[in-house]
């Protein structure tokens, strides 16, 4: 593989600069296929059909993909003006470039139909993806195209949403598209991609819940408080207008999607005090806001670049989120040093990133850096004490910039251990580290609430330790302490890590087991009760025993029925059966 990335200033250029590609092309021999890349200023994007004829005419084999660009990467390095173009040539891999013509209704089936062209097509190694234009609803495009097989590289961006110069477009050698996507597919059994993922953004503050908005990508409110308001109270900005915008780089909101932490920033404020972003969301989604350390950013993105040379590319493409740049300044291509000295490469600053998971998903990202590298032949990874990187020296903003944020962050933890120390001291009873009767009451109102959607099986147990009032005469309270405790941790032994247990008071213990029918909980109080017998106080002279009972909930129970029955089972094993017994009700 070949890979010649030239930048140029204008159209002229651009064509001296293709002709001397057309020059130097046969000294790479034998060749199966040209993909140019090529990505254009947004300011003169009108130029942008001058440069398709002169590929066609002088390279009509090639195959064409781009777009127009607020900034490229060019030879790892970002450049805010002009074209770049870069030639990529396979010795024996191959690339299809196809638009993907887009109607937000027809998401899912886009997908569907795009899914079953790549099934269809062999060996694929790597997928590429440009878009233009601004909240394309695509989750049900990516829920259908994660299906492809978990090995295949994704990646690419929204290389232009129309909020910069207005409305741009991606390109391939037949096609302008203005809202939608163009696609690469690069196939070929010796065909090699890696690709690494860095972002550098860090959560901060508590816990909130998107309740209310208008699409996929408008949050309407957040915790049912507008979220211009939420912006208000935790970054003291009383603006919404462009300003705000371009100083929220620093604080995006982040959000879990299946394990994988994903940052959302905001692209456009409006009047009602909604904000729209540049990735989705859903109601219901828990978010907290983010903040950037420059020195982390630059860190995590130090990391995948020795991963990456130690792949040792032949050819490396590259897309960074526009808002690292924004918040980097004048260090952001410390960010694009293996994009120097691995390989040769092309890329672009997006608004909004396509990355892959672990478990295969496809996603739309913000504020992230992706790096792919690609190579046909064997792959020999490089020894790490070969890979020679210069060393991190932020200016003097970003050094600043980085040790507040460094603070911020170490007083957050601090704030959020000692509520964690507060919120655990509430909720435990403190004899026994076992949940205390008000958080008992909420897990099975909890549990009752899933279970009226068939969520799951709840299933109650109660017991009390069978003449526990003779222990504490006979050996004195701390002797009854002592077998509190060894009974609360022969409980905690014997049950899984989805059920709960309690101490409801004095020497009374219960059990929520969630999804486990009466029969196991049963098995499982057999277990408990022989493990009591046979515990050795050593000072305590006879067996202590326990008596037991168990309830299944029922659709219409509620915290109070439930605790009814199941108390009454227990006063059935203690008066009826004699104690040391379990009963079923």
């Amino acid at each position: 593989m070949e890979h010649i990335p030239y930048l140029c200033e204008d159209v002229n250029e651009f064509n001296l600069l293709v002709d001397e590609f057309t020059r130097i092309l046969p000294n790479f021999g034998h060749y199966s296929s040209i993909l140019a890349t090529v990505f254009v200023d947004v300011k003169i994007k009108k130029d942008t059909p001058l440069l398709v004829k002169k590929l066609k005419s002088v390279l009509p084999d090639a195959k064409i993909i781009g777009g127009t660009v607020s900034a490229n990467i060019t030879a790892g390095v970002i450049n805010y003006y002009g074209i770049s173009v870069t030639f990529s040539v396979f010795k024996f891999a191959q690339v299809d470039v196809m638009p993907l013509i887009w109607e937000d209704s027809e998401s899912r089936q886009i997908g569907k139909n795009f899914l079953e062209i790549l099934m269809h097509t062999g060996e694929v190694a790597a997928i590429e993806m440009l878009t233009s234009g601004y909240s394309l609803e695509m989750v049900p495009f990516f829920e259908e195209l994660s299906k492809i097989p978990s090995d295949i590289v994704f990646f690419g961006g929204v290389v232009d949403d129309g909020t910069v110069s207005g409305q741009g477009f991606v390109f391939t050698g037949d096609e302008t598209i203005y809202r939608g996507h163009v696609v690469a597919v690069f196939k070929g059994e010796s065909l090699h991609v890696n690709v690494g993922y860095g972002s550098g953004w860090r959560p901060l503050g508590k816990t909130m819940t998107v309740t209310k908005m208008k699409g996929f990508h408008t949050i309407c409110e957040i915790d049912d408080i507008p979220v211009k308001n939420i912006y208000e109270k935790y970054l003291g900005t009383s603006r919404w207008d462009e300003d705000f915008l371009r100083e929220s780089v620093v604080f995006p909101f982040s959000v879990m999607r299946n394990g994988t932490s994903l940052s959302r920033l905001p692209r456009m404020v409006e009047t009602d005090g909604s904000a729209s972003y540049g990735a989705d969301f859903k109601v219901g989604d828990k978010v907290r806001l983010c903040y950037g350390n420059p020195d982390i950013i630059i860190y995590e993105a130090r990391n995948l670049q020795q991963d990456m040379i130690r792949f040792s590319p032949e050819g490396m493409f590259a897309v960074s989120c526009w808002a690292r740049k924004q918040i980097l300044h004048k260090d952001v291509n410390q960010e694009l040093e293996a994009c120097r000295k691995s390989a040769p490469s092309t890329g672009v600053y997006a608004f909004g990133e396509y990355i892959r998971s672990n478990t295969g998903e496809i996603f739309l990202n913000n504020m992230c850096l992706s790096i792919i590298g690609m190579r046909e032949g064997p792959v020999v990874l490089k020894p790490m004490d070969e890979i020679k990187l210069e060393p991190v020296k932020l200016e003097r903003t970003n050094s600043v910039l980085s040790h507040m944020m460094h603070f911020v962050q170490a007083v957050s933890s601090e704030l959020e251990e000692s509520n964690r120390q507060l919120r655990s001291l509430a909720q435990t009873d403190f004899l026994t580290n076992l949940m205390n009767r008000g958080e008992l009451e909420a897990e099975m109102e909890n549990s009752l609430y899933e279970g009226k959607f068939g969520v799951r099986i709840t299933t109650v147990l109660m017991m009390d330790i069978d003449n526990f009032k003779q222990i504490n005469d006979t050996y004195g309270h701390d002797i009854g302490d002592s077998v509190l405790k060894s009974v609360a941790e022969i409980i905690k032994q014997s049950i899984r890590s989805t059920d709960r247990a309690g101490r409801w008071g004095g020497d009374e213990f219960i059990i929520v087991f969630n999804n486990a029918g009466a029969d196991a909980a049963r098995n499982v109080a057999v277990r408990i009760r022989d493990r009591i017998m046979k515990m050795d106080l050593q000072v305590v002279e006879y067996i202590i025993t326990v008596s037991i009972g168990i309830t299944e909930a029922v659709t219409d129970d509620t915290v109070l029925t439930l605790f009814q029955r199941v108390d009454s089972a227990l006063y059935k094993s203690k008066k009826q059966n004699g104690k040391n017994s379990i009963t079923i009700l």
